[in-house]
């Protein structure tokens, strides 16, 4: 008795082996659709969108190290900048603790933008937190306040807003809480300010008031970065990608730019 190959069908003709089932042109269809693929994916990553989400990513962490400092500090955000002379802070040295903790990346690679272009001074440090004015009509801030969260204390600002005793102790200074934000999903924390002299552990160019300051470094050939927008952190951590002209009023007294709700 014949016994069936396992290469013959039911009626005893012999089956076409697994690899002939493939034409040449099936071979040729598959190859291309992967390398579609790949090529599609790879510039995603590679290109201006992988910078722009692996920026965006970056603001996301420095959100959780943020509301982990304000978790230790009485829910109080981490002030901008202070320069009093002898002592000069910035927020980003204020939150590299919590930053490490929360990252695996390392806290340098977390600030900056990896589409940063600018020739910086220094460490590049590729984001900024929206400035409060620092005016006795928008003081203390709040709901109102039509200036954003971003403290920046100097003797100026120390001897018009606080009192003397603060220029020698800055434990005194004043904190914005997170429970003076009144629309924490609307109002701007950190966002991307690329300025040659935005460097780590540089108290200034630490804050960033509106639309048009945040442009001033590209002028007319910012097309590239971030295919003209900005990612936005917001106080509440979530990270937005928005043209400047969408964060509202250029000037920064209204929209995402300002506490008021």
């Amino acid at each position: 008795m014949r016994i069936k190959s396992s290469c013959e069908g039911a009626g005893g003709t012999p089956r076409r082996p697994f690899w002939r089932a493939f034409s040449r042109v099936d071979l040729v269809v598959t190859v291309g659709v992967a390398a579609v693929l790949a090529i599609w994916l790879g510039s995603g990553y590679l290109g201006e969108r992988g910078r722009t989400a692996r920026c965006a990513g970056n603001l996301r962490a420095l959100g959780h190290a943020v509301h982990d400092f304000a978790g230790d500090h009485d829910n109080g955000l981490p002030a901008a900048g202070i320069d009093l002379g002898y002592i000069k802070i910035s927020w980003d040295a204020l939150v590299v603790q919590y930053l490490n903790q929360r990252s695996a990346n390392s806290a340098i690679h977390c600030i900056v933008c990896p589409s940063d272009p600018a020739p910086h001074n220094g460490v590049p440090r590729s984001y900024a937190m929206s400035g409060n004015d620092m005016t006795p009509e928008h003081w203390p801030p709040g709901g109102d306040s039509p200036t954003g969260v971003g403290l920046f204390w100097d003797d100026r600002t120390v001897l018009l807003l606080v009192n003397r005793d603060a220029l020698q102790k800055p434990e005194l200074l004043p904190a914005l809480k997170l429970s003076a934000v009144p629309a924490p999903a609307d109002t701007l924390l950190l966002t991307d300010f690329i300025d040659p002299n935005n460097t780590m552990g540089n108290p200034r160019q630490t804050t960033v008031f509106n639309a048009s300051q945040q442009r001033q470094f590209f002028k007319d050939a910012g097309a590239r970065f971030h295919r003209s927008r900005f990612n936005y952190l917001m106080v509440d951590g979530h990270v937005e990608w928005l043209s400047p002209l969408q964060t509202a009023a250029v000037d920064g007294t209204t929209g995402i730019w300002s506490l008021k709700k």
